[in-house]
């Protein structure tokens, strides 16, 4: 007897409890499955877009390509542009195609002309054009000392092409911090600019 009430109470609970918690709507109304650690990732067929349609709101304020699968919210990816020469070989070898120079003179440009709003990397508040001249004074003015570049990105993947896109959302400039040999040591952040979509 003891069995079939410890039988029934585990059934009730399992009924009760579904999936754990893991169960987010997604734009149909129906659930879409997360991989448990709430970082964005899902598996859905929810997620895969019907080719006839050109975008989908996924629910969290990103539209879906057509026949797309979002694989990835809010990914940094971050690059160091001006590796040590005198380190390893590979990490110089990995941005030999770098050619920057427009985007940072571009959105340093667009700073100073008023177009384009900048944040801080740490609070998020906005910064003027005198906190970024400022911050620019910091490194001398000499825009090559930016060394690193830290990505916000959503990622796609289109399974039917078999082929991975990945959308900036903003980019974060790192400038460089040299020791008392004249070495990078570390990059501070110098701040936040959002990319158009």
């Amino acid at each position: 007897m003891k069995s079939i009430a410890l039988l029934i109470l585990m059934t009730a609970l399992t009924v009760s409890c579904g999936d754990g918690g893991n169960t987010v709507k997604g734009p149909s109304g129906r659930g879409n499955q997360t991989n448990g650690s709430n970082t964005g990732v899902t598996r859905s067929e929810d997620q895969t877009v019907k080719a006839d349609s050109t975008l989908a709101n996924t629910g969290s304020g990103t539209d879906l390509p057509a026949g797309a699968v979002l694989i990835a919210t809010d990914i940094v990816t971050e690059v160091i542009i001006r590796p040590d020469p005198e380190g390893d070989p590979w990490e110089s070898e990995k941005v030999a195609g770098y050619k920057g120079e427009p985007l940072v003179d571009g959105i340093f440009n667009q700073i100073y002309d008023g177009s384009l709003t900048v944040y801080d990397y740490h609070s998020g508040e906005p910064l003027t054009r005198d906190d970024v001249k400022k911050i620019e004074g910091e490194f001398k003015n000499d825009r090559t000392k930016i060394g690193k570049l830290s990505f916000t990105e959503d990622w796609y993947y289109f399974p039917e092409e078999n082929r991975l896109e990945k959308r900036a959302k903003s980019v974060t400039f790192g400038y460089e911090l040299y020791n008392n040999l004249g070495k990078v040591y570390a990059y501070r952040a110098a701040f936040r600019a959002d990319l158009q979509q």
